[in-house]
């Protein structure tokens, strides 16, 4: 993966580095990005955001997942290259972050970020609640934190609570009320890079606890 592709983000005296992925649908450097990026800076936490092949082809269908999870396992080497020995952490929007919980499940203690930050795990394709995307989490080792939005078409609250309690310790959950899966609020115009900041801010919190010290 060539840093063309990426977006670093310094956070000054950081204590970790956060890998985020895009969503199927839109880039990192759309306006969510950049507010999650700020967040996330803000609280201590460096940022690298990438985009997955097809993006950068200017492609709208994502790639094949083994495509996908090559791209993972680049822009987890690329950040450690330049993390100076700071610990990592995989995030991403929707299928990014279903991406890297695929990779942490199968690398297993070998992952080589230490906690999963998830913006929207889709849970489930829209109204088809009997197809959870659940199988592979159970496997992951390292501390995991679902920030949902209520609303969310693609995880069905009760779902997402179920699914997080079954894991334990290892997860935790962030509920964005009223929050679609963009984590928009019907009827509150709200700037979405605003809306990024402000969860940025949260999983730089959950970073600093399980990774980084607080």
């Amino acid at each position: 993966m060539a840093e063309e592709w990426t977006t670093w983000d310094p956070a000054a005296a950081a204590v970790a580095t956060c890998v985020v992925a895009q969503g199927a649908g839109g880039s990192t450097r759309a306006p969510l990005f950049d507010g999650i990026a700020a967040g996330l800076t803000a609280g201590g936490v460096s940022s690298m955001r990438f985009d997955f092949p097809y993006t950068r082809a200017g492609r709208r269908g994502p790639d094949r997942p083994p495509a996908l999870l090559q791209s993972w396992r680049e822009a987890l080497e690329l950040t450690a290259a330049r993390a100076d020995g700071l610990p990592l952490v995989a995030s991403g929007k929707s299928m990014g972050g279903r991406m890297a919980s695929m990779l942490a499940a199968e690398d297993g203690d070998a992952f080589a970020a230490g906690a999963l930050v998830f913006f929207g795990y889709p849970l489930h394709p829209p109204g088809r609640v009997d197809q959870l995307r659940v199988e592979h989490l159970p496997r992951i080792t390292v501390p995991m934190l679902f920030i949902q939005g209520t609303a969310d078409a693609l995880a069905r609250l009760d779902l997402v609570e179920e699914t997080v309690a079954k894991l334990g310790d290892r997860a935790r959950l962030y509920a964005v009320r009223d929050g679609d899966h963009s984590f928009r609020v019907r009827g509150r115009k709200r700037p979405d890079r605003e809306i990024g900041e402000e969860l940025g801010g949260v999983a730089s919190e959950f970073i600093r606890d399980v990774v980084g010290g607080s």
